[in-house]
């Protein structure tokens, strides 16, 4: 009987401290649980990636037309990632290839909104032999989705002319 004895109470002094450390453990994580965590960026994008992911392919709707002369789409791009304060919509990223350049923008529904919450992506095109500007954006059935295009196409144009 006494050999029991001690077989029980050994046990029970090893589950006392699987306990105290099980608690001890779960406090220390909840503790934690506010402090500030950084992050690493496992993959960074390239332009490449950036443009497949924009579907460049689906920009082919004309919003809006406009003239500019001295016009030069990296100074566009910085005037619109840099200097261009819009509270309507954000400019999350503006890429150049060849003579177009490929804009993400985040905006809200409807355009004056405060949730910019959704994305989209637009394309401004130069033709050097009119000095046209030309906004395009993707074919949108929601009458609400088209008027915040528009309205985004021609805040684009302002800034850039």
């Amino acid at each position: 009987m006494e050999v029991l004895s001690f077989i029980i109470s050994i046990v029970g002094i090893i589950i006392h401290i699987v306990q105290k450390a099980d608690n001890s453990s779960y406090s220390s994580n909840r503790s934690s649980y506010g402090s500030t965590t950084t992050h690493e960026v496992v993959h960074k994008f390239t332009p490449e990636e950036k443009l497949e992911n924009m579907n460049i392919d689906s920009l082919n709707i004309c919003l809006k037309t406009g003239e500019a002369f001295n016009f030069s789409l990296e100074k566009a791009r910085l005037t619109l990632l840099n200097k261009y304060v819009q509270s309507d919509f954000y400019i999350d990223d503006a890429l150049i290839r060849k003579n177009c350049m490929y804009i993400k923008v985040r905006h809200s529904i409807p355009f004056k909104g405060s949730n910019k919450c959704y994305g989209a992506s637009f394309s401004i095109n130069y033709m050097t032999v009119n000095n046209g500007i030309s906004v395009y954006g993707s074919q949108k059935l929601n009458a609400d989705e088209k008027q915040v295009f528009e309205e985004i196409a021609n805040e684009l144009i302002k800034a850039i002319s």
